[in-house]
């Protein structure tokens, strides 16, 4: 988009596009990346985009952030050591310090640039980078979990759309076999893994191949569908653990001030995630 407009599309496919009125263009960059910007908008508020895609708004990334992390913060029995893959607007790192039994939550993101503009743009996302336990490192996610010795007893991975329609950009490298196998490895026993795995609607296809192979390498795997409204309305989140169900009830509290997740509301979140009712488009009925 160019600042002269006054709307920005988003493609999902060649057939279905959102839109979203824009009053001011805050920053457009090519990063060595991808291409970041960053939009003032009526309904939203600010909005990041990363290759044209949207990564968060203001008014809903609370939705995301909340599902992505409490979750498997709630079920896992004392989750010390984090690592978010990606995650540069900080949304993760926020929730993840909420706890405080976390010793250390580490963030590897490709690109640094996204960091340094979610804190200029986003400081409402950013606060938990000032956490002493805090580690960012700016990065190949890929190398690193190729090459480290830490073990986590978490890893979250926010990382940009690897599918879609237009530029998908350093997110390819984070859904290799190889990538996926590291991944397993540097998790604890009792570790897991919970990753955004697109939409449910759009990219159904990607979803349930990418579970089937989450499936060759985990006994706990499941899908939960949240609802994101500048994510095209439904999205798709996914656990893969070692040893914990995450069907099993939570009983730990979870932080106070949160805005919308509830243990009640992942379990139906679950249920959503057991349904096929979005995969089939009307050529293939």
């Amino acid at each position: 988009m160019t600042d002269s407009e006054l709307w920005y599309t988003e493609y999902y496919t060649e057939h279905v596009r959102f839109s979203y009125r824009v009053s001011k263009l805050l920053l457009r960059k090519q990063t060595k990346f991808q291409l970041l910007e960053i939009l003032e908008t009526p309904e939203f508020g600010r909005l990041m985009l990363l290759d044209g895609k949207v990564m968060l708004t203001q008014r809903d990334e609370h939705v995301y952030h909340e599902m992505l992390i409490h979750p498997a913060m709630l079920a896992h029995p004392l989750p010390k050591r984090i690592l978010v893959v990606g995650g540069g607007d900080g949304g993760s790192i926020r929730e993840i310090v909420k706890y405080p039994f976390v010793e250390c939550a580490l963030l590897v993101d490709i690109d640094g640039e996204v960091i340094e503009a979610s804190k200029e743009f986003f400081p409402e996302l950013t606060s938990g980078f000032a956490d002493p336990r805090v580690e960012l490192k700016v990065g190949d996610a890929a190398e690193f979990v190729k090459d480290t010795d830490e073990r986590f007893d978490i890893c979250f991975i926010d990382c940009t759309d690897p599918v879609g329609p237009g530029p998908v950009g350093p997110a390819q490298a984070l859904i290799t076999d190889e990538f996926l196998d590291n991944v397993k490895a540097i998790l604890a026993d009792d570790g897991i893994m919970v990753v955004q795995s697109e939409s449910p609607v759009y990219e159904i296809d990607y979803l349930k191949t990418y579970t089937s192979r989450l499936k060759e390498r985990y006994p706990h795997v499941a899908t939960y569908v949240i609802m994101v409204p500048s994510y095209a309305g439904l999205w798709s989140l996914t656990w893969a653990s070692k040893t914990i169900d995450p069907s099993i009830e939570i009983t730990r509290k979870p932080p106070k001030g949160l805005k919308y997740f509830t243990p009640e509301l992942f379990g139906a979140a679950l249920q959503m995630g057991k349904l096929d009712l979005w995969g089939a488009r009307p050529h293939q009925l």
